[in-house]
């Protein structure tokens, strides 16, 4: 296994080969190093009791905005799995809205990862696209918050072993859940059915007294009905709404590497 300060390297190397800038700044790698977090496997439940960790994948889009003032309403953290080329222009174009609403999650305390550069399934994928669909992402978020994530959430909840290796080599913590809310199946106008399944994974406590929940901030009928409807219920039930990293007693300071 190649060692996190290598791969790194190894992955400026690649932004190099490809014409691309490297981050301008010398990148610090003690997050990749020192956490405790494991890497290698999937992870799909908390283990911090009393907490809710809302996650939100396939952003940001013109819903996003919404998300965050929900968020912010009920004093609430969210962790934010985000593609790079979102919806046809990519997330380091200035020309839209993108990169305002990554800079407005990072001030906010909201968890930015890794949903890879265009959505692609990693399974299937070879070792080269995987490692495009993964530093390419990187290099468009330290252009436009200095930073890139530690922890990456795979596409289609897919991650073979051979991508296990290759995201373990990259330094990665892949996530995925425990709680499905399917709001994909559920996006029109009075359909109850995420909101039916958020308040029955709760109900059950099948995994303990926490959970990690899928949802997507894409979809306008997650961020007008689901989201107001899973913050209440967090708040009524007496959990604490948190982003990935403090559902797993992760400090802030590792989910990024940066400058």
């Amino acid at each position: 296994m190649i060692v996190p300060r290598l791969s790194a390297l190894l992955t400026i190397g690649l932004f190099l080969s490809r014409g691309h800038s490297a981050p301008t700044h010398s990148v610090n790698l003690t997050a990749r190093a020192t956490t405790s977090i494991p890497r290698g496997v999937i992870i799909e439940h908390c283990t911090v009791p009393g907490v809710v960790a809302l996650t939100f994948d396939d952003g940001p889009f013109i819903y996003t905005s919404h998300v965050l003032d929900l968020l912010d309403e009920y004093g609430a953290k969210a962790t934010f799995f985000i593609n790079g080329e979102n919806w046809s222009r990519g997330i380091n174009d200035f020309s839209t809205p993108w990169p305002g609403i990554l800079r407005r999650m990072d001030r906010s305390g909201h968890q930015i990862g890794s949903h890879t550069w265009a959505h692609a399934d990693l399974s299937p994928a070879d070792s080269a696209t995987r490692e495009y669909q993964i530093t390419e992402l990187e290099k468009a978020l330290f252009h436009v918050l200095g930073k890139a994530p530690t922890y990456l959430r795979p596409p289609y909840a897919s991650c073979s072993d051979d991508c296990l290796s290759e995201t373990e080599r990259l330094g990665l913590h892949v996530v995925n859940f425990d709680v499905d809310s399917k709001d994909y199946l559920h996006n029109q106008a009075g359909d109850t059915g995420a909101l039916e399944n958020f308040n029955r994974a709760l109900d059950e406590r099948r995994w303990g007294d926490s959970f990690l929940v899928l949802s997507h901030d894409s979809l306008q009928y997650t961020t007008e009905f689901l989201v107001p409807h899973m913050l209440e219920e967090i708040q009524q039930r007496g959990y604490r709404a948190v982003t990935v990293g403090e559902c797993l007693g992760d400090p802030a300071e590792n989910w990024y590497w940066s400058a």
